[in-house]
């Protein structure tokens, strides 16, 4: 009798044991369910400083991951980039193997401007679920953003292959071969994404591109002028819009084009290049100088990137950088 009392004892505390060893674990799964839910409520009373003060307390409290996501998205539609990316990052290292987080950050980093941990990150999501089409064509994106053309051109072609016929991939696929100068190679893609969204301001520029690179002067010219009716200061249409007068030796008009493209993308160094020679033809020197040298910066800054890709996945491929 004392035996098989000692036993039921003896399992009762075990038991006891197990549960006081849950507890903790039980007991930070309420409130930290209740923290996110609590943020919910605010957020859909329109409450946003206080839904993101609860979500980045519960961050801190429970290292909750999914309250840094959340957090993230509140302040990427707040317009705080920088913010958004902070908070990815504090879930990326809490979750590193995340697919959610890492896709997460990858599309936040380029959106902040920031593509070289972005193209690390797609890098691994491509290897790791190599089946999806979205994954590819952000690396594409990242790529072309840190100046990787030729392999921007094969991670767009592989998104091309897993989805035929996303304009936005074609798009994409339509300007990295411009960037390489491969205007033969793009215009049949641009042509293919405008019938697919005749709407698209950004493939008529960059179709205009492509024609004007193949020396279609007037197709590009056309193209152009219909962008420029909708969007004055597009980046590309006004580049497309200056080197069609340069070859028109019309170097003023070229002169205000190219400097609305810059004004509109201060990183389109062929915009700067052009610029250059356009004050040049008009014998403003001193311009000419000073968007030649602008021209160069941006260059350095587009080889710094590639240089910290590369050092960060090794080499990928030859990089062109064109003017």
């Amino acid at each position: 009798m004392r035996a098989a009392a000692s036993r039921v004892v003896a399992r009762a505390f075990s038991m006891f044991v197990m549960l006081a060893a849950g507890i903790p674990a039980v007991a930070q799964q309420i409130p930290r369910a209740t923290a996110l839910q609590r943020a919910q409520q605010e957020l859909a009373a329109g409450r946003r400083a206080e839904a993101k003060r609860l979500l980045a307390d519960a961050a801190e409290r429970f290292r909750s991951v999914q309250a840094l996501v959340a957090l993230s998205r509140l302040q990427s539609e707040d317009g705080d980039a920088a913010g958004a990316l902070d908070s990815l990052r504090k879930a990326r290292a809490l979750a590193p193997n995340s697919e959610d987080v890492l896709g997460a950050f990858a599309q936040m980093s380029i959106a902040a401007g920031v593509p070289v941990p972005a193209a690390v990150t797609l890098e691994a999501l491509t290897r790791m679920f190599p089946d999806v089409m979205e994954y590819h064509y952000l690396l594409g994106v990242a790529r072309m953003r840190v100046g990787e053309m030729l392999n921007a051109v094969a991670a767009l072609r592989a998104a091309e292959q897993l989805n035929p016929g996303r304009p936005l991939t074609l798009l994409a696929l339509g300007i990295a071969h411009n960037s390489l100068q491969q205007y033969g190679q793009a215009k049949p893609v641009l042509v293919r994404a405008l019938e697919l969204d005749p709407m698209s301001a950004d493939t008529q520029a960059a179709l205009a591109e492509a024609e004007h690179g193949l020396g279609e002067l007037d197709a590009a010219a056309t193209h152009v002028g219909q962008v420029l009716a909708k969007a004055p200061q597009h980046a590309t249409a006004n580049l497309v819009a200056g080197l069609v007068a340069m070859d028109r030796s019309q170097y003023a008009v070229a002169r205000a084009s190219f400097e609305r493209a810059v004004r509109t993308d201060p990183l389109l160094f062929k915009a700067q290049y052009q610029l250059s020679l356009a004050c040049a033809r008009l014998g403003d020197e001193a311009a000419a100088s000073q968007y030649l040298e602008q021209y160069r910066q941006t260059l350095r800054g587009v080889q710094k990137m590639i240089d910290e890709l590369r050092a960060a996945t090794g080499p990928t491929g030859r990089s062109s950088v064109r003017r």
